[in-house]
């Protein structure tokens, strides 16, 4: 097996940000690719899954090796005054299905529709002395609507020097991960993750 196809299935709103805000009305407008659709970095993916792994491995979860997460992610500079070693695998960006992406920039097909995967939401702070919105705490944001994305893992190295168990072991550590995104503990970005082979 050389790769595996991650899809994220959105159940509610989601934000990705892109670090840039949208004018006077939005301050925090949502990541896109070079199409102007919405799509998650696999840097944001690639977290969540070390994460994941991390938490199955520490408590011992069957089908999970220990020292997987940094056979798998990589080693950080900052644990034991050790160098970074790169891990074996690789995650892209999570974007629409190929087909669906197709439709969506084809000028006289879909492209017409992109413009409904937005919403906008606004929130603001309310004084706990007063119970009015505080001065200056409005906040707009962009998120997009529940949807479908699809990212790709993939070794890095020889194929025959990765685990070969490497697919099973993110597979078991996949419900832990249950929302994607900025404010996954605000209430956004509720998803169902599930990862096949491709090849």
């Amino acid at each position: 097996m050389t790769a595996a196809r991650l899809t994220i299935d959105f159940m509610g709103f989601w934000h990705c940000g892109g670090g840039r805000g949208g004018g006077s009305v939005i301050d925090a407008v949502v990541h896109r690719d070079a199409s102007g659709l919405p799509l998650v970095p696999g840097r944001h993916l690639k977290g969540l899954l070390r994460e994941a792994l991390a938490c199955a491995e520490a408590w011992e979860w069957d089908g999970v090796e220990p020292g997987a997460t940094d056979r798998l992610f990589g080693t950080r500079t900052e644990v034991d005054g050790a160098d970074s070693r790169a891990g074996l695998v690789r995650v892209s960006d999570g974007g629409l299905p190929e087909a669906t992406h197709r439709y969506l920039t084809d000028p006289e097909a879909g492209r017409k529709l992109v413009s409904a995967l937005f919403r906008s939401i606004h929130t603001t702070a309310i004084s706990p002395d007063t119970g009015s919105a505080r001065p200056r705490s409005l906040r707009g944001m962009e998120v997009v609507v529940p949807l479908k994305l699809e990212a790709t893992i993939q070794p890095v190295v020889d194929p025959d020097k990765i685990p070969t168990n490497w697919l099973q072991q993110l597979r078991t550590a996949l419900p832990l991960i249950r929302a994607v995104g900025a404010y996954r503990s605000r209430g956004l970005g509720r998803a169902s993750l599930t990862l096949e082979p491709t090849g």
